[in-house]
């Protein structure tokens, strides 16, 4: 990111002050005269004066960059214990050396320092889980601007605030450029912050320096166990946003948790273990904010439901379908409730918000069918999906998904099996199959079928192509697993591709015959 228009200076000894106990971050000598202007991961953006913090990547090593930093003119370096027998001639060369037993703790505590803690100056939402963090901080973000709050987010489809918009590479971003754009956020009149927090930046301590004012726990459900391995690693990641929560010097803290996801019931179980309250929401259980299932109204114009508690007989309309977003209005309202949102401006702002970008994103055709685009790629996130679609439908449910290649390949047959028993037809394609052979991917998918509805077209524009042809009055097709996504990624190369456009051609081809 650019910091040309940011122009500040530190001491580094300061900086070793906030960092040296939670960073477990040491020195040797004498730094009060060493000043500080930048703190940096990457040599490439490191100038005069900046701190060079050397991270273990998933391709790259950090430590490998040091003598590129130094070119650069970094002043200070930081380099894990393990490593430090290799860079003990720095000294002698008039470059700070310090040194960290975990350098991603230090990148987060120093980026933190270095900004001044800007998330201590703003509201600040937290929401983590498998499933529809998206969703809420769209919610939660109307809401606050409803109530005459200047709002950022940072989040899965872009990082936004006021009139800037970036593009979000990573759900989470990297703690050092987190705490730049909590900064710019602060200096450009922003109060508000809703982010999404995702199980890799609480693993990789992104989050570490952020003070939380509330935090949120969705879901646990199939995902990302390529990364850690089984559910119990995924659970231990997850639930550490209530441990950022507890260290937060916020004074009014709340957690929310989903009380009817097993694992947010365990949470539940053991709220005692915090030093805030954690509330519920939910539906099939006794949770304080919850509704009844018999007051739902599902179309494909909006959902509306009835609160049963705290607030009896609230109702509450959106405009966006879905059964799955009573539970993420429901984390929203929670929420907001919690930092005293009066319930009249949650009604209204979450009444006004029309759509979120890839998330049950419906196209309307003069063909008697429609299409929902949705960004369903977990196997509890396809089946909550065609469970809505299946809610709605009024003839056959035709599905188009994959399955992404290098990542979690144990949820490929459950949702291979998923998308036959909740849809009248599937067409089986690629998603973003990266490195991966497609077919390779298709046949595990194809490994948890035992009917034959279903067809394989490994090239997805055909797919969907394929999908629009059969497409018959009273249908409704479900374009899963990209959403938002305007891209594919094939081997390494990224091209262009959005299943909207992809769709909407087809349709409009179809519509002029």
């Amino acid at each position: 990111m650019e910091q040309s228009d940011i122009n500040i200076t530190r001491n580094l000894s300061d900086l070793l002050d906030q960092c040296r106990q939670s960073a477990e971050l040491y020195s040797s000598g004498d730094l009060k005269e060493v000043k500080v202007v930048a703190v940096e991961y990457d040599s490439r953006k490191v100038t005069e004066g900046a701190v060079f913090v050397a991270v273990e990547g998933y391709e790259t090593d950090g430590h490998g960059f040091i003598d590129a930093a130094i070119a650069k003119g970094a002043a200070a370096v930081v380099v894990s214990r393990k490593r430090a027998g290799e860079f003990l001639h720095l000294d002698r060369k008039s470059i700070t050396l310090l040194v960290s037993d975990n350098t991603r703790k230090a990148l987060s505590c120093l980026s933190a320092s270095f900004y001044d803690n800007p998330s201590r100056k703003m509201k600040v939402i937290g929401i983590t889980g498998t499933n529809g963090k998206t969703s809420i901080t769209y919610m939660i973000e109307s809401v606050l601007k409803e109530n005459g709050l200047e709002t950022g987010v940072m989040g899965t489809i872009n990082y936004r605030w006021g009139g800037v918009e970036r593009p979000a590479p990573n759900t989470t971003p990297e703690s050092r450029d987190m705490q730049e754009m909590f900064y710019r956020m602060h200096r450009d009149g922003v109060r508000a912050v809703v982010m999404e927090i995702s199980s890799h930046a609480l693993e990789l301590n992104r989050a570490d320096d952020i003070d939380l004012d509330a935090a949120v726990f969705t879901n646990l459900t199939r995902d990302h166990l390529d990364f850690h391995h089984d559910f119990e690693a995924y659970f231990s990641a997850k639930k550490r946003i209530f441990s950022i929560l507890d260290r937060s010097i916020k004074e009014k803290k709340i957690g929310i948790v989903n009380g009817d996801d097993e694992y947010g019931a365990r949470i539940l179980k053991n709220r005692n273990n915090y030093s805030y309250p954690i509330v519920s929401f939910g539906v099939d259980s006794d949770a304080y904010f919850r509704t009844d299932r018999k007051s739902i109204v599902n179309e494909i114009s909006g959902l509306s439901y009835v609160l049963e508690s705290p607030e009896k007989g609230l109702s509450v309309s959106l405009q966006l379908a879905g059964t799955f977003h009573v539970y993420n209005s429901l984390a929203a309202l929670a929420t907001l409730v919690s930092l005293d949102v009066p319930y009249a401006v949650i009604q209204q702002g979450l009444k006004k918000l029309k759509s979120v970008p890839g998330r049950f994103d419906t196209i309307t055709t003069g063909l008697g069918f429609g299409v929902v685009v949705d960004y369903a790629h977990t196997s509890d996130a396809l089946q909550k999906l065609l469970d809505s679609v299946n809610e709605l439908k009024k003839n056959r449910i035709i599905t188009v998904f994959g399955c992404g290649g290098d990542r979690d390949r144990t949820k490929r047959p459950i949702m291979g099996k998923i998308a036959v028993d909740f849809s009248d037809h599937v067409i089986i394609t690629s998603d973003n199959p990266r490195t991966e052979e497609p077919d390779a991917i298709i046949r595990d998918i194809t490994a948890g079928i035992e009917k034959i509805n279903y067809d394989v077209e490994s090239d997805r524009e055909k797919a969907i192509a394929m999908a629009v042809a059969m497409g018959e009055p009273g249908d409704i097709i479900v374009i899963a697993g990209k959403g938002h996504e305007d891209y594919q990624i094939l081997g390494r190369s990224k091209i262009h591709f959005d299943d909207h456009e992809i769709a909407s051609k087809y349709i409009r081809e179809r519509e002029k015959v």
